[in-house]
């Protein structure tokens, strides 16, 4: 009899952590079908390990953020300058960095222009930290300073409002890493903070956010757009300009898990995004898998009938594990986390 009931509790044990797993991966769009889908033409741009964040910089120019994250800690990251124009000129592989800091693994990154100053910020998830180049008219980069702060556990993305001020994502408090953070991810736990620097202490500006990741500005600098990974959603903020503070303006559904975001010359926003997330440690742990892309498009206007776009689809042969989309005139590049290329794309009509 004992030996019965053990048996019983043991199998409703099993079908319980079985179907919370099921509901889980049903929740991440595990088990949805990824179609190719795309109106335009993309030529890929190979030997760049994960090209996790693009920014454009001017007409012609894109900064690229690479990592292999495969190669293990003390892999040192690059960012690429390159020419949108000429994707094949030799330079588009020289990292600008002139190897500062030492210690450099690069996530997100932002390019600030004003007057004569030209900044580019970048996320450095080795030290945690915030670090400012300033940019040269070549695109190399100078190494001004790092910024740190202790409640800067996990940073993720940065987007820049002044020659030192700043908006970092702190994507969860445990750190992306830990077991924790695993499962703060899983759970879509609201463990997530975007920090404000003003260039001389740092302060909370938003919190609560299910795994806060990709951070954009519009053009007039008073609406910032936070992506929420694990909640598969798109953060929207009215922002004091003076103050810096951030108010929540609205939260829109996502078809995907965010993970960067770009803003286009007219305005709209271009988020790479991941059908299914929990497939990007099984390709991660092995480099013959593969997972889908998404590019979404949303426009941020009242009385806009189809606000959001899927542009780009595709399943993970072209390029696989989709972390940013960028526009610059008629071509749309696509990174990923993962992949070991970029792709150009031109768009069409």
């Amino acid at each position: 009899m004992r030996f019965t009931l053990l048996a019983g509790a043991a199998s409703l044990l099993l079908a319980v952590i079985a179907g919370a797993a099921f509901f889980t991966l049903s929740s991440f769009n595990h088990f949805k079908q990824v179609e190719n889908r795309f109106a335009g033409s993309c030529s890929p741009v190979t030997g760049v390990a994960g090209p996790e964040d693009i920014e454009i910089a001017g007409p012609s120019r894109a900064f690229v953020s690479s990592l292999d994250r495969r190669a293990g800690k003390g892999a040192r990251g690059a960012i690429f300058s390159v020419r949108i124009d000429d994707p094949l000129d030799s330079e588009n592989w020289r990292d600008r960095t002139a190897g500062a800091p030492a210690r450099f693994q690069p996530l997100g990154l932002n390019y600030y222009e004003a007057g004569d100053i030209r900044r580019l910020f970048v996320v450095n998830s080795a030290t945690k930290s915030v670090e400012i180049y300033a940019v040269a008219g070549n695109g190399d980069l100078k190494h001004v300073e790092s910024v740190t702060e202790r409640r800067l556990t996990s940073p993720n993305d940065v987007v820049a409002v002044g020659p030192r001020a700043f908006y970092v994502s702190n994507d969860v408090e445990a750190g992306r890493s830990s077991i924790v953070g695993k499962a703060q991810f899983l759970m879509r736990a609201a463990a997530g903070t975007i920090f404000y620097y003003d260039g001389v202490s740092m302060r909370a500006a938003a919190e609560g956010l299910r795994f806060a990741n990709g951070l954009a500005l519009n053009a007039e600098g008073t609406r910032l757009y936070a992506a929420e990974t694990a909640g598969q959603s798109l953060a929207i903020y009215d922002r004091d300009a003076e103050t810096g503070v951030l108010t929540l303006a609205k939260t829109e559904p996502l078809p995907a898990a965010p993970d960067n975001i770009n803003v286009a010359f007219d305005g709209a926003l271009w988020i790479g995004a991941q059908p299914k997330p929990l497939s990007t440690p099984l390709v991660e742990r092995d480099s013959a898998q593969v997972a889908p892309s998404l590019v979404i498009r949303y426009v941020d206007k009242e009385g806009v009938a189809a606000p959001m776009t899927e542009v780009f689809s595709d399943r993970g042969a072209l390029i696989s594990t989709a972390s940013v989309a960028a526009v610059s005139g008629r071509h749309l590049l696509i990174g990923a986390l993962l992949d070991d290329k970029y792709l150009i794309c031109d768009l069409p009509g």
